[in-house]
């Protein structure tokens, strides 16, 4: 793939949005009993019967130091995880939700637009 200037753009903005459901993972999820300090494996059944794992797993992949080298199509399948995963948790959440449903319809929307 050829690495244009749209391009750059694209992967700056799935970057930018991925912050926040980032932000909300390591924010409600506690590793303070996790003997694997909050690194997913899927081999491991505590990891994959863990409460966090779903999460776990996506912010793993997500806080690796290649998240800087990823391409734009690994950012937006992170992204699709990210709304999957919000929407399931914070369908019920009242207030707090309010915020995720913004950030949501914004992720859609941008989802929306790319070529499938």
């Amino acid at each position: 793939m050829v690495t244009t200037r749209k391009t750059r753009t694209l992967r700056a903005y799935v970057s930018d949005l991925l912050k926040y459901p980032r932000w909300i993972i390591e924010r409600e999820v506690d590793f303070t009993s996790c003997p694997y300090n909050g690194h997913y494996n899927q081999f491991l059944l505590q990891c994959v019967n863990c409460q966090f794992g779903q999460a776990c797993r996506w912010l793993d992949r997500q806080r690796t130091p290649d998240i800087q080298d990823a391409t734009l199509d690994e950012l937006i399948e992170a992204l699709g995880g990210a709304v999957e995963y919000l929407e399931s948790t914070h369908r019920q959440r009242g207030d707090e939700y309010v915020d995720a449903r913004a950030w949501i319809r914004e992720a859609r929307r941008f989802l929306s637009s790319r070529p499938h």
